[in-house]
C-alpha cells in the first residue's frame, strides 16, 4: 500500500511489513533530507544536509565552457584573418625562440595548476551569470509556471488512478469472498 500526505510516503507489502518515511526542506543555499525507514529487522535512520552552492559549481563551469566556446567560435574568422597576417612574423620570431624553449616551457608547466583553478573559477563564474539571465528571462518564468502547473495536474491524475484501482481491488474482493 502506498500513502502520500506533505511528501512522506509509507509503504507497506504483504510477506514482510516496511514503513519508509522522506521529508525535504529547502533552506537558502542548503537542503536537508531526513529519512526514516522501519523493517521488521530493524529501524534505519539517515538525515543528510547538502550544501546547493557547492553542487551547483560542476553545472556553472559546464555552461561557462559551453559559453566561452560558442563566444571563441564567433571570433574565428576575425582570427583567422589576423593569424594569416601575423604568421610571417611568428616564424621569424619563433626562429629566435628555440634556444630558450626548455626554459619557457618549464616556467608555463609551473604556472599550470594556478592557471587551472584561475580558469576554472572564472567559468564557474560564467556560467552562474548566463544561468541567473536564463533563470530572471519571462519565457523562462512562464515555462516553469506551466510546468509546475502541469506536474501538479499529472500528480492529481496519479492520486484518481490510486485510488480507482484501490475501490476495484476491494470490490473484485468482495465479489471473490461472495462467490468462494
Amino acid at each position: 500500500m502506498v500513502t502520500s500526505t506533505n511528501g512522506r510516503t509509507t509503504k507497506t507489502a504483504t510477506t514482510k511489513t516496511v514503513s519508509a518515511k522522506a521529508a525535504t526542506a529547502r533552506r537558502g543555499n542548503t537542503a536537508v533530507v531526513d529519512a526514516k525507514a522501519t523493517t521488521k529487522v530493524g529501524t534505519v535512520q539517515a538525515d543528510a544536509v547538502i550544501d546547493l552552492a557547492r553542487v551547483r559549481k560542476p553545472f556553472y563551469a559546464y555552461v561557462g565552457v559551453a559559453d566561452l566556446a560558442v563566444a571563441t567560435l564567433r571570433t574565428l574568422p576575425v582570427y583567422y584573418s589576423v593569424g594569416v597576417q601575423t604568421a610571417q612574423s611568428q616564424v621569424n620570431t619563433a626562429r629566435d625562440s628555440v634556444k630558450t624553449l626548455p626554459v619557457v616551457v618549464r616556467e608555463q608547466l609551473t604556472s599550470l595548476p594556478d592557471k587551472a583553478k584561475g580558469t576554472y573559477a572564472d567559468l564557474v563564474k560564467r556560467g552562474e551569470k548566463l544561468v541567473k539571465t536564463v533563470r530572471n528571462n519571462p519565457n523562462t518564468k512562464v515555462a516553469v509556471a506551466q510546468a509546475k502547473t502541469a506536474r501538479a495536474q499529472a500528480k492529481g491524475a496519479a492520486t484518481s488512478v490510486r485510488r480507482s484501482a484501490s475501490s476495484v481491488e476491494k470490490v473484485a474482493s468482495a465479489t471473490a469472498n461472495k462467490i468462494g
